[in-house]
């Protein structure tokens, strides 16, 4: 089967400065059974993230999805393909799909999918994207929480749909047995990520632990550099035991997540999944977590959870943990064990449970829309594990 992978414009799927979103189509592509015969469209860029087919495009500006998906239809005659998958963008999966009404379309969704108005006028854009939402073949939710929301909004909409999450490769992780006395905090330098409420816990803890030291990574920074601006006054203190990064390379936040005793993910907002739990969890961190949206679907009972983000809370749970060595093991090997069993990315379970890997799912889900487009009956999708 061959696939069209669409990413959003300005990605690159590059190794040099990659989002959430692109890591996450890496380990899809590079863990699918259809690898070989899938080409990823994104912006001229360096080095791919995985060793794939990859169509680049110049860089382009807002409002150019027409052009996007003219391009698409040419390069679909000219390769063939039987299945196009986009990333994240509803109006831009609906275009693509309109220019190649002879090819399914799959939505790939990393966030929730936006919510239907209320009020009047604002209610008019529903039947827009109502109407956008209704010309994709399916469309995949990153959580159990993001589908559960997609239903509510957008009960008129009857697409197949799956739950399909971010996933590892395990056999990369190495978690290390021995973990630095390391905090290690890795977000967006955006308010809803509750990064400076996790300075300012971090601040606090330290000035009583000599001991122990913290990492802040930043992405997007630049974006935002008043927050991020407030995050290192916050760290002020103890600047010479809390280290703020920004635009490292991916495998040097893996080595931190290795390394770190404890990781924060103090998200403020409904996190739709949260890759930075699952990350902690892979690297053999114990986690301190807010469980937000699909936070607790990552984590299970393998985290402490704050009772509120903000720096008095983040503080408290810092001086359990740190207190208690026995808890950081039991913490960071349950939560080791769960995410190697429900969010591998290919492979067989290590666990007597017979759950089917992250790639298995969307192979599935992507071989059922294409079948259902041929005319041949669906199949059954379940939910997350």
């Amino acid at each position: 089967m061959k696939i069209f992978q669409i990413l959003p414009r300005r990605m690159r799927f590059s190794r040099i400065r990659a989002s959430s979103v692109e890591l996450c189509v890496s380990e899809w592509v590079g863990g699918s059974r259809f690898r070989d015969q899938t080409t990823v469209f994104a912006e001229a860029g360096s080095d791919p993230l995985v060793d794939v087919a990859v169509h680049r495009w110049q860089p382009a500006e807002r409002g150019v999805s027409w052009q996007t998906a003219l391009e698409i239809r040419r390069e679909a005659a000219r390769r063939g393909c039987d299945l196009i998958i986009v990333q994240q963008h509803i109006a831009t999966a609906a275009r693509i799909a309109r220019f190649n009404s002879n090819i399914p379309v799959i939505l790939s969704t990393h966030n929730y999918v936006e919510r239907a108005a209320t009020t009047f006028p604002r209610t008019l854009r529903n039947l827009l994207v109502q109407q956008r939402l209704r010309r994709l073949g399916g469309i995949t939710l990153i959580s159990e929480a993001t589908r559960q929301d997609f239903a509510e909004n957008w009960p008129g909409v009857q697409i197949p749909r799956a739950v399909v999450s971010n996933g590892f490769d395990f056999s990369a992780w190495q978690p290390r047995a021995q973990r630095d006395r390391l905090i290690l905090v890795v977000g967006r330098a955006t308010e809803e990520k509750g990064l400076l409420e996790a300075a300012q816990g971090i601040a606090t803890f330290l000035a009583d632990h000599a001991d122990w030291k913290a990492a802040l990574v930043l992405s997007e920074a630049e974006r935002n550099p008043a927050y991020s601006q407030a995050i290192r006054a916050a760290l002020s203190p103890c600047a010479e035991r809390a280290e703020l990064l920004s635009g490292i390379p991916y495998a040097e936040v893996r080595s931190l997540s290795e390394r770190s005793a404890i990781a924060i993910v103090p998200s403020k907002w409904n996190e739709p999944f949260g890759r930075t739990a699952l990350e902690a969890h892979a690297g053999g961190a114990a986690l301190i977590s807010s469980g937000t949206g699909g936070l607790r679907e990552i984590s299970g009972e393998s985290a402490v959870y704050l009772r509120s983000v903000n720096g008095p809370a983040i503080d408290e749970a810092l001086r359990v943990l740190s207190a208690d060595e026995d808890l950081r093991q039991s913490l960071a090997r349950s939560g080791a064990d769960r995410v190697r069993n429900l969010f591998r990315i290919s492979g067989p379970s290590g666990s007597t449970e017979a759950v089917p890997s992250i790639c298995e799912r969307l192979d599935r889900f992507c071989e059922s829309v294409v079948a259902r487009s041929h005319g041949f009956p669906p199949r059954e999708e379940g939910g997350s594990p």
